[in-house]
């Protein structure tokens, strides 16, 4: 590792020119300390001085090899420290009325540091005043910045506006005094040096520098009229206008603006749009809603003010009435029903006071939710039966209306009127299918459905489409007087009343007996079984168990083998041809067949669960 201090004293005295020169070198056999160092510089200097007169008034120049690699020199009492920022490490000053000297052990491989401009270095003017100048430094050796120096001109750094001095500081960025402002602005530039407490880094310069403007330019105030001298549009208010005419002042004393820029819903560029104070907005250049007008103004030395804004909001379209009930055409089957309406508008909102509502051409007050956006109305007189006409307009806030909106819906709340005929309205019937004729009206609407009824109860009964005619009705097989009931249904859904009409039923059909069968518990698989009708010339059909019904046969007995354990049982059904029609017909058989039901089982007694059924004996002999 090399060390080196020099110290070089360059004396003119008459035509003489006395240089010193001193280097010490540490090589591996010999070494030098630094006090020896020292004061050996001392006393050359001192010699020096002592034969030279330093302190009067001679020219002369002092060289000092400082840590910034540069040197020291000057005329007469004075030196200049241009090159030369801050205290080098590890280094002792000597002070004489016209010099520094720094003794010490210097590192020769420091590599200097780099400085970059951070800020005010685009030419571009700047309000701010004092300014906060800005840079950063780099150093490859890792050192950190231990001083700094900043200088501010006018002139290229003929005269210093503001001069730091050298600083003892880290800190990377400087704040001016306040600079000097005129009419317009002033251009100024700004250069830096830094030390790692080594090597100066030499001055490094902002060029483009900055220019320092008079102060902020005054924001305009914006108005806003229908046309030119027309009515005047409040700003944040909803209006009609879409098309206004903006005009402004600037409330600036003194030089008034060169220039205005401005445009709709953007911020405003840095190029003049007009000198003058008012602008047309073109008819078509603006939709409906929130539009923001945005203005600045440029002084006479290119500097530009804050934006101002002036919001409009716009709102030339009408509200939508969109879903409504009752829906049109449709049938109610009540005369206070609830009426509503969806109405809404984005923009300046549905206005609830001017909803103009009529029913059958009177007017109404109807209620309107802002949050459901919902036009409200219930009827506290009942309305009237059969059509009902409803018309509605809607305005919004700034006076827009909805075109007028009508529509009708019916109201029944009465149910239709009818009748039933059995047979023609016979008086007797031997069969237990008859024949039906109904009909049905209703006042005000269609009667669309109706039920029919045996019992009149009306629980498991279906509605079915209106008929006119209802063919092959079962009554029920019961021997007496018979009624067949039946309610109509409107399309409002109104029920009728319970219409009804009566017939006498006589059954001519036999009655089955079974004479003899197999005991209720029996070892016996084989089951024999007699039978008979109530009258003479019957026909007969049977089944054991889950079997299907037979065909009719005039036999009067069956024999079944083979039969498994368990229980059993047996059907058996007469019948009687009374029309003469080769065939049987339902109401010519026995509604109620017999039953017998028995026990195969060779173990005991197995205690059989005859089927539950309602008996019901239909035969009646007159």
């Amino acid at each position: 590792m090399f060390f080196k201090l020099n110290f070089c004293l360059d004396f003119l005295y008459g035509r003489g020119i006395i240089n010193l020169y001193m280097r010490w070198i540490k090589y591996k056999r010999y070494f030098i300390s630094k006090t020896a160092v020292f004061f050996t510089a001392v006393f050359f200097i001192a010699s020096g001085i002592a034969s030279a007169s330093i302190s009067s008034s001679k020219n002369y120049k002092l060289y000092t090899a400082l840590a910034d690699g540069g040197g020291a020199s000057g005329a007469s009492k004075s030196y200049n420290t241009e090159n030369s920022v801050g205290y080098p490490l590890d280094t002792n000053v000597i002070t004489g009325p016209s010099y520094k000297l720094y003794g010490g052990m210097l590192s020769t491989r420091n590599i200097i540091s780099e400085v970059t401009i951070m800020s005010h270095n685009d030419g571009q003017a700047v309000f701010e005043n004092p300014p906060t100048l800005k840079w950063m430094v780099t150093d490859k050796d890792k050192d950190p910045q231990r001083y700094y120096q900043v200088q501010v001109s006018r002139d290229n750094f003929k005269t210093m506006d503001a001069d730091s001095g050298v600083v003892k500081s880290g800190t990377q960025e400087y704040t001016t005094p306040i600079l000097l402002t005129t009419e317009g602005y002033i251009d100024y530039k700004w250069r830096v040096r830094v030390s790692d407490g080594y090597d100066y880094s030499g001055w490094k310069v902002a060029t483009n520098g900055f220019k320092l403007a008079i102060g902020k330019v005054d924001v305009p105030i914006i108005f806003a009229q229908t046309a030119p001298g027309g009515k005047d549009i409040p700003a944040k208010l909803w209006q009609e206008c879409g098309d206004p005419y903006m005009y402004w002042e600037y409330p600036g004393q003194g030089a008034q603006p060169v220039g205005y820029s401005y445009v709709w819903g953007d911020m405003p560029d840095n190029q003049a749009d007009t000198t003058g104070y008012f602008y047309q907005t073109p008819p078509d250049l603006l939709g409906d809603g929130v539009r923001v007008f945005n203005i600045k103004a440029e002084n006479s030395a290119g500097n530009w003010g804050e934006t101002a804004s002036f919001e409009i909001w716009i709102d030339r379209g009408s509200p939508v009435i969109g879903n409504y009930s009752p829906s049109k055409g449709s049938i109610l089957a009540t005369d206070k029903p609830t009426i509503t309406i969806s109405a809404s508008d984005d923009k300046s909102g549905v206005n609830p006071d001017a909803i103009n509502m009529r029913i059958n051409k009177s007017s109404l007050n109807a209620a309107y939710d802002d949050k459901t956006q919902t036009i409200t109305y219930i009827p506290s007189i009942p309305l009237s039966e059969g059509d009902t006409v409803v018309s509605l307009e809607v305005s919004d806030f700034v006076g827009n209306k909805t075109s007028q909106l009508v529509w009708s819906f019916t109201v029944d709340t009465k149910g239709p009127a009818g009748y039933i005929i059995i047979n023609n309205q016979d008086a007797v019937t031997n069969s237990v299918y008859v024949n039906l004729a109904l009909d049905a009206s209703d006042s005000t609407t269609e009667v669309q459905s109706m039920v029919i009824s045996n019992d009149g109860v009306f629980d498991t009964e279906q509605w079915e489409a209106l008929k006119t005619k209802k063919e092959n009705w079962a009554l029920t097989p019961i021997s007496g007087t018979r009624k067949v009931y039946v309610k109509f249904r409107d399309m409002a859904g109104n029920e009728s009343e319970i219409f009804n009409d009566t017939i006498e039923l006589i059954i001519v059909a036999p009655d089955t007996i079974i004479t003899s069968g197999p005991s209720l518990l029996t070892k016996s698989r084989e089951a024999l079984f007699t039978f008979k009708g109530s009258v003479e010339a019957c026909v007969f059909r049977w089944k054991f168990d889950d079997e299907e019904w037979s065909d009719w046969s005039k036999d009067m007995s069956v024999t079944r083998k083979d039969l498994e354990e368990g229980n059993h049982y047996f059907k058996v059904q007469s019948a009687k041809d009374v029309n003469k029609n080769s065939k049987i017909d339902l109401d010519e058989t026995d509604p109620s067949p017999a039953e017998r039901t028995w026990t195969v089982s060779e173990k005991g007694v197995v205690k059989p669960e005859p089927e539950k059924r309602k008996p019901f004996k239909f035969w009646k002999e007159e």
